[in-house]
């Protein structure tokens, strides 16, 4: 499977690390795998799987990787950014499986997204954690999409299910 026709699958908010840097993405490609490989500690589900980072979302420290081991398995996990090796569920992972669940699951989150509560925001976690999400693996402990890589903050972007 070609990352660059399946990436772009997943819509307008994901950088492809495998292709030319978009326009609008000023991270360091090189610094996402980095900061995974640290971040993942000996109690995450993840330590020790080989994950390749194949893209990165641009509104926040999203990122998605392939298994080594099973290259038609997918995981998008979220980057604390701390620069050091987390504990508990983090780094958190948002969704697992192979690549129709990925995009069933950003799918899932865009419609629930673009659906406002009656005063115009965007739905809150909790709202998006019911039936529309159900056929992907979430997790949603420690998000802290405040900052990113850069240690600059962000700008306040529809969140994803925490």
């Amino acid at each position: 499977m070609q990352e660059t026709s399946v990436v772009a699958e997943l819509g307008d908010d994901w950088c492809d690390v495998t292709a030319d840097r978009a326009e609008d993405c000023d991270l360091d490609h090189l610094a996402l795998a980095a900061e995974l490989s640290t971040e993942v500690h000996p109690a995450h589900p993840f330590f020790g799987t080989a994950l390749e980072v194949i893209a990165h979302r641009l509104t926040n420290d999203d990122v998605l990787c392939r298994h080594h081991a099973t290259p038609s398995r997918y995981s998008i996990l979220h980057l604390t950014w701390s620069h050091r090796e987390e504990i508990g569920g983090c780094p958190t992972i948002d969704a697992d499986g192979e690549w129709r669940h990925i995009v069933a699951y950003e799918n899932a989150v865009d419609a629930a997204l673009s659906e406002s509560a009656p005063n115009g925001t965007a739905l809150s976690g909790a709202a998006l954690s019911g039936a529309a999400l159900s056929g992907a693996a979430l997790s949603g402990e420690g998000r802290k999409p405040e900052q990113g890589p850069t240690g600059q903050p962000r700008e306040e972007a529809p969140r994803r299910p925490s």
